[in-house]
């Protein structure tokens, strides 16, 4: 199993096991899940077992749940998929689904653990992610890791009845901070 930490954070591959209700209902509260695509879709403990166990069968997804280093506790997920082995090139995706640890610096940490890990144990050249434009605390996250905009994606997301806008970030290794 693939397990490693930064400072007060615990990274380990998220295993069927892992999926709690605590854990769904963090994929169905609204504050939660306003700027992630599985807001779309009503989550089950089934339906979340299934992704989990599909993430685990991949090739090229690597599904991490983030613990706090202390205690131990579930916080969240954190995703480095659709790796491009010929292109060695993956996206970043995260979210913070404890209430209570959000404004921490702790997605910060995770963003700067997670590429690091992609660009040593993955020996990707380039790591991407994607944030809606209201979500400044993601953009200013991924900025502080050295991420960089590439794209301004005009009127591309549906949010609240509302087009808005979405940025598209890169980093490349030898960029790493």
């Amino acid at each position: 199993m693939i397990e490693f930490s930064s400072e007060r954070l615990i990274y380990r591959i998220l295993s069927v096991d892992d999926v709690t209700q605590r854990y769904v209902d963090w994929l169905n509260d609204p504050e939660v899940n306003r700027y992630l695509e599985t807001r779309h879709c009503e989550q089950t403990k089934g339906s979340c077992i299934s992704y989990v166990a599909e993430m685990m069968s991949s090739s090229a997804d690597n599904l991490f749940g983030i613990y706090l280093r202390e205690s131990g506790q579930h916080i969240g997920n954190t995703k480095l998929g659709f790796v491009n082995w010929h292109h060695k090139r993956a996206d970043l995706a995260l979210f913070i689904g404890e209430k209570d640890c959000w404004g921490k610096g702790l997605a910060t940490e995770t963003i700067k653990a997670i590429t690091s890990w992609g660009f040593s144990e993955l020996k990707l050249e380039k790591i991407e992610a994607g944030c809606y434009e209201p979500n400044r605390g993601s953009l200013r996250a991924f900025l502080k890791c050295g991420y960089q905009v590439e794209g301004h994606l005009r009127k591309s997301i549906l949010l609240d009845g509302l087009r808005i806008d979405s940025f598209w970030l890169g980093i490349c290794s030898n960029e790493i901070i």
